[in-house]
Parts: C-alpha cells; structure tokens; sequence
C-alpha cells in the first residue's frame, strides 16, 4: 500500500488504497476529564439504558431551556442534502464525536461551544452501493491510556481507527488506519452487507454487527450471511467470530432442516450489541433469516434467526441464549440494543437484560443465565396455508410484561370516531385475513378470495430502532411505540426471485384519509420492571392537523392521538423523561413527568427529532443534545444543543 499525504488549505489528506480520507487539524485536549463533567461514552451511555444520573435540568426550570449551540451538517457535507441523521454522540473529555452523511463523516466538536475541532472523512466508491448509505447511528470510543481512539464502520464495510485528538488515521491499526470488513468476511467486493449501529466495545476487542439487503422480496435464496466479527483494538487483527447461521458441526445447525444454512444469509446484528462490562459478557440482538415473510427454503427454527444471543467479549463463544421468533416469518427481528439494569424483583436484586421487539414484546431475561424472569410459555399460534412453508406451531409469549401495544386485529381496533367511519372501516378490511399477533402472511390472490393478511405491528413496529430507555435507580422502563398495520401478502418469486414466494406491496386502506386503525398512532409506556406491571401510558404527540381538520370529523372532539407512522426517541435522566416524538412527527423535544408522564415542557423545534437524544455536563454546566432534519419542508439536518441560561 502507497500512503501519501499533502496539506490542502489547512486540511491533512490521505491517500490510500480503501479510498481518500481528510481529517482537519484539530486544537489540543485534555486526557483527563474535568471535575464535575459528567459523559456519554458509548451508545446508549451504559448498558443501553438511555439513562444519565444528571438532575440539573429539572421540573422546576426545563422552561427556561435555551439553544446553547448548533451544528450545521452542511457546513462538513457542502452540497449533499442530509435530512435525517441517526447518530447519537459521544461526549469525551469535553469533546463531542458525532457521524453526518453518506460518506459517514466523523466529527469532533467542542461539547461546550459546538466549534469543529476536526473532521474526518473515507471517500470510498463503495459507500454508494452500501445497504445503509447514511450517517449511521454514531461512532465508538476506546482507551488505553494516552490511546484514545475514535472507531466507526464506514457504509462501504470498513473500520477506520482515528485518533481521538487528531482524527487522523491510526497507522498500526489495519492497513493505515482502515480494516477491509468484506475481506474478512470473504465476501465479494459488490457483495450487499454494511452496518449502521457503531461497534461494541469490551477492553481490547471490538465486535461489528453487520446490516445487509432488506428481506421482502429478496432476489435469491442464497444471501450474504451476518456474522458477528470482533477486531483487536490496537491491531485491526480478528479476534473471533460468532456465526449467526451456524456452519457444520456447530451448536444450532440441526435447526436448519434438509442444509438450508448452507446457502441462507442474513440473520445480521444490525441493531446495537450491548456490553455487560462488569462480567465481560456481549449480547447480539440478531436478526431474521432470508426472507422476511417466507421461509419455505430454510425448514426448521432456525438459530440463531431473531434471537438473543449472550457471548463470551473475549473469545466470542456461546454462552446462552434466548429465540424470541421460532422461524420467523413475521419481519419482526430485533431491532434495538438489549438494554441492562439491576432491578428488585420479589426482594431480590436481579440483573437483567431486556429485549425490545417489533411485536411489541418486551423480553426480560437474567442476562447472566438467560433464563425468564417472569414465565414465558411457548403457546399455540396461526398456522399457514402458504405451499412450501412450514411455521413453527408455538412461539415464545411473555406472561409479563403485558405488550405495550396493539396486537393483532379485529373489528374492535378499527377507526371508531364515528358510526359511520367504523361501518366503512369494517366494509374496507373485508379482502383481508384478520387474526391475533403471529398470524402469518397470506397468498395474494388466495382461494378464498382474499388479498393477504392484515396485520399489527406491522413490518416496522411496535418498537424500531428507536428503542427505550430505563431509570437504572428506579427500575422503569420507558418504551417508545407505534401502532402501525401492514398487509402480509405474497405472490411467486417468478422471474423476480429464485424463492417459491416473495413478499408483494399491499397497502392498508385509509378511510376518508384517517388511519385504517384507531388512536392512539404513536405512544410511551412506562413498565415497572420490579414488577412487570404498566405504570402509565401517553399517546406520545398531539393530533397532526391533517387529522383534526378532516372534514369526516367536524364537530367530532378528537383526542390527543399522536402521529402515524412517527415513533418516539427517549431519554431519561435522574428528574426527567425526554422525549422527542420522531421522523415525521410534532416538532418538539417534550420533558415528561417520570411518574406520570405528563408533559412538563414542550421545545419548539423547526423540524422533527431524527435521533435519540442524550446529555453531558462541562464544567458542571448540563447539555442535551439531538438531530433534527426534515425533507418534507427542507429543513436539512442540524445538531441542535440546549442548556439553561
């Protein structure tokens, strides 16, 4: 490899051969972190919890909250019009480090003024063809000693080790700074697999959960499959590898009946993967197996598809694990970190891990054993009449928590404002398949005459990515929702796909432009996880305009009902819950009573917020930080940044 530099008005610019990276010189910091600073090391702060212990923002003052600064993504990405930007930042020692745009360009920013202290960027012709071509969901940070580096996977499937001061490459680390993911993998250069959650990180080891093409009408039967590689730290050599479709001889594979885990892919940890620090212990949130809604071609209940797996950080060996879908079919993977918490169950202090799912399913483990901390029973559900499938007769159902939102469908969840809106609601669901939760999708054009299956949650939750947050002091869990249908139906893969059948494009029905289903459309859930119990509910926004001003409800008292299709990003800290209400939604960051959720407080923002927010200190002062973004009205993306006065 031939490594040149040059210096372009003030900007250092690397060549190498994964590509051209620039990282803009940067002021000194500080290794040590100030007293009284207070900081937001890795996703989700710690173990996935969303939770800060700092209290200086409260009730008493939230009102008061002003813009401290703001940081305007065009000012790094010029042209390129982002509008929607994931990535939660880090806050270390007085620093912030952030990720915008489709080239993933990392930043360094002063936590306490926003100025950019450097800017780094791998121009790489892959991170066009990428399957997650955005900003991601932020970068990673390691330490040893004076080695203090920043970690991000690119679009393009690689991992750039920079210098936290200087954002400049780390040479001994890879090939200058840069490990090439799809070789190790030994897949094809044009191969279809990325990540967009940032790497776990345990000492010296850090571990990548892949993304790969999205599974409703896969073109073959054959995909690329998710394993989870960890890197040396220091080095970028491989440390292991966890097979999420196991090879031959490995534990689990006697679940892919007639060979299917030679030839299927996916099965990905697209969502965050979760540290047990204190035990050495990661947890995959692994996703499906292809395809989404049909697996006629991977007979069996395919582990480790839609399961919790808990490994060994050093050495990546199997130590439990938890399937929340038996061959799935549903789309219902994992899609959020695990989240860890210490709770007093029975009198007991317990450790806990709990897994948020798109069927709005919260499963609460002993993250140590794996084994339930409440009974969950494998029961009876829908099978199919789908040729060629064969669905697992029982599925794992929690017998606490209660689910936090709606499940299946029936003639009682359909629009009820007025008689008339519920007569034409019922009228419309006719060429459609109703049943409860794990009713599986349908043909198209099925001999009874209906179109497919009509479904909640649907493909994207109940819960997403957006996961939730818990009080680590008091144990609630706060849960972010929305109750969003979809139509499950299928058609021949045909001259499409090899596969006997793919996922086809129903549509929900409106009814004179409302939702098909009644409110509310977005929602928070507060659950005691002492107990197990629902502590409160709030539809989680107010009622958008297009739906109090329907003409189909003049004179009807619409309820606050929150927005379809918007689902809420959380944060708590020791006084409050922070809530913004998503992409699409009101545009406004609310504080929440923790006891009650009632909005204390509620920001005006010029758009919706696009990523989980979180918060820090410096010098004692209290920040909260979050994206917001909006194409609709080209309001491009913006870290905005508050504190009081």
């Amino acid at each position: 490899m031939i490594l040149s530099t040059r210096r372009i008005v003030g900007c250092l610019v690397v060549l190498a051969a994964a590509g051209c990276a620039s990282a803009q010189q940067p002021s000194a910091s500080s290794a040590v972190a100030p007293a009284g600073d207070v900081e937001w090391r890795a996703y989700g702060r710690e173990s996935g919890s969303q939770y800060s212990p700092l209290s200086q923002i409260d009730a008493s003052n939230v009102s008061r909250l002003k813009v401290a600064w703001e940081w305007e993504a065009s000012d790094v990405l010029g042209e390129e019009n982002e509008f929607r930007n994931q990535s939660t930042p880090l806050m270390v020692n007085g620093v912030l480090y952030f990720s915008a745009g489709t080239d993933r360009v990392v930043i360094a920013a002063d936590a306490k003024t926003g100025r950019t202290k450097w800017t780094y960027r791998l121009e790489d012709e892959r991170n066009g063809r990428a399957p997650r071509a955005n900003s991601g969901r932020g970068v990673s940070y390691w330490e040893s000693g004076s080695d203090r580096r920043i970690i991000v996977v690119t679009p393009g499937f690689r991992v750039v080790a920079l210098n936290a001061e200087t954002g400049q490459p780390v040479p001994t680390f890879g090939r200058n700074g840069v490990v090439d993911l799809k070789e190790i993998h030994g897949v094809a250069e044009n191969a279809v697999i990325g990540a967009s959650s940032p790497p776990a990180i345990y000492e010296d080891v850090i571990a990548i959960g892949p993304a790969l093409a999205v599974g409703l009408a896969p073109p073959s039967r054959n995909n690329v499959v998710g394993a989870v590689v960890a890197l040396d730290a220091r080095t970028g050599a491989v440390r292991w590898r966890f097979n999420t479709v196991p090879r031959e001889g490995e534990f689990g594979v006697e679940t892919w009946k007639d060979d299917s885990w030679t030839y299927t892919g996916n099965a990905g940890v697209w969502a965050p993967i979760t540290v047990d620090k204190a035990r050495g212990i990661m947890y995959l949130p692994v996703e499906g197996a292809t395809g989404d809604y049909y697996g006629g071609h991977r007979p069996g209940d395919n582990l480790f598809a839609t399961t919790i797996v808990a490994v060994n950080a050093l050495t990546g060996e199997r130590i439990w694990h938890f399937q929340t879908i038996h061959h799935d079919i549903f789309d219902w993977d994992n899609p959020t970190a695990p989240i860890l918490a210490d709770v007093n169950v029975n009198g007991t202090t317990r450790p806990v891990i709990v897994q948020l799912t798109k069927q709005a399913f919260a499963y609460v483990l002993d993250r140590v054993t794996g084994e339930p901390i409440w009974p969950i029973v494998e029961r009876p559900v829908p099978t199919t009449e789908t040729p060629g499938e064969a669905a697992s007769p029982t599925q794992p159902i929690p017998t606490r928590p209660a689910p936090y939102d709606r499940q299946g469908v029936t003639v009682e969840d359909l629009i009820d404002f007025t008689p008339s809106l519920r007569a034409e609601a019922v009228e419309a669901i006719k060429p459609f398949r109703l049943g409860p939760v794990f009713s599986p999708a349908s043909l198209r054009d099925a001999a009874d005459g209906t179109q497919g299956t009509l479904t909640l949650p649907g493909t994207l939750g109940g819960t997403n990515w957006e996961g939730g947050a818990v009080d680590s002091e008091t144990g609630i869990l706060y849960v972010g929702s929305h109750t969003s249908p979809a139509v499950l139906s299928l058609l021949p893969g045909g001259e499409r796909s090899d596969m006997n059948y793919i996922m086809s494009s129903g549509r929900v029905p409106q009814i004179q432009g409302l939702p098909l289903i009644k409110p509310p459309y977005s929602r928070v859930t507060a659950i005691d996880l002492k107990t197990g119990d629902h502590a409160w509910m709030i539809a989680a926004g107010d009622t958008p305009d297009e739906i109090k001003n329907n003409p189909a409800l003049a004179g009807v008292n619409v309820p606050r009902t929150g927005t379809p299709g918007a689902r809420p990003l959380l944060m708590v800290t020791k006084s409050l819950v922070f809530e913004g209400e998503g992409q699409g939604g009101g545009s406004y960051l609310h504080a929440l009573n923790k006891s009650t959720g009632e909005i204390v407080f509620s920001y005006p923002l010029d758009a919706s917020v696009s990523s989980i927010p979180m918060t820090y200190s410096v010098d004692g002062k209290q920040y909260i930080t979050f994206w917001i973004g909006d194409a609709g009205t080209r309001v491009r993306s913006r870290l905005v940044t508050l504190a009081l006065p």
